[in-house]
């Protein structure tokens, strides 16, 4: 209780830089900051896990899986695709589509049609369109073309699809227990891998900075204001991957907001050397 008693103390003297604490920090060892900072991150990693396991519940991954195979299980009867040689042939005049529903939501999967290419024209826009001899990718505005390639011979009929239908009932049970096995293990040693990455290069750069204007400060100083000036950033982070877990500019931001509390961070630690050196 006493260490969870210190360990919260701290936590709240270091959650926003103040002028108050953090030149104490200046007499305080390193080892002491590192066995603080890697208690907290851990339940940091904690929070964030939970938080990612609570988003994909196993009810929900249920839910996923049943609305897939809904969707497969709609394949026409007579319907037969075929790939040979490269080039994507069909017995149907039209096109086909898949359309996942989860919550009364529609999801354009894929679209399997004998023109070539599909363009921008088409509103909306599959994940994945499959052409006579090359497949589209539509992500965030991007598209990314491949090839079949000549080697490429596949038959796509109803009997297969039930086929594919029964081996994702069958592995669905192994595949939750590794998907949520690497989530508990993947997922804490990276963001505890990636926080660390980020904290030691922003002190460095923080450290050249203020070199310039500090002669006395010391690189391990400026780590150890980042070990205890990035609370608000670490929490912002989990909170954004929590609301926005696919969201692309979460890196960016997060790095930006460490990056400036470690530099605020590091100038409330010298403050006091630094008004001193001013009023000389």
């Amino acid at each position: 209780m006493k260490n969870v008693k210190h360990i919260l103390t701290i936590f709240l003297h270091s959650f926003i830089p103040q002028d108050s604490y953090y030149p104490k920090l200046l007499h305080i060892r390193l080892s002491l900051s590192l066995n603080y900072y890697f208690s907290i991150l851990s339940f940091f990693a904690i929070i964030l896990t939970g938080s990612i396991v609570l988003t994909y519940s196993p009810m929900q991954m249920m839910s996923y899986k049943n609305s897939v195979i809904n969707s497969l299980s709609a394949f026409p009867e007579k319907a037969i695709i075929n790939i040979e040689n490269g080039v994507l042939e069909s017995n149907q005049n039209k096109p086909l589509f898949m359309w996942v529903y989860h919550n009364n939501q529609p999801l354009f999967v894929f679209m399997i049609h004998t023109k070539d290419i599909l363009t921008h024209s088409y509103i909306p826009l599959p994940l994945v369109f499959f052409g006579s001899n090359k497949a589209q990718i539509f992500y965030r505005g991007k598209t990314f073309t491949h090839l079949y390639g000549n080697s490429l011979n596949a038959i796509i009929t109803k009997e297969r699809i039930q086929s594919i239908v029964y081996s994702i009932n069958s592995l669905f049970p192994l595949f939750l227990f590794v998907f949520y096995l690497s989530l508990i293990i993947v997922v804490p040693i990276m963001f505890i891998m990636c926080s660390t990455f980020v904290i030691l290069l922003s002190s460095s750069i923080v450290f050249v900075l203020f070199r310039m204007f500090i002669p006395s400060i010391r690189l391990k100083k400026c780590i150890q204001a980042g070990i205890h000036g990035t609370h608000i950033p670490l929490c912002i982070v989990i909170l954004l991957f929590a609301l926005f877990p696919f969201a692309s500019n979460i890196f960016p931001v997060t790095i930006s907001l460490i990056f400036v509390f470690i530099l605020v961070s590091t100038y409330e630690m010298y403050s006091k050397k630094i008004v001193h050196s001013r009023n000389r």
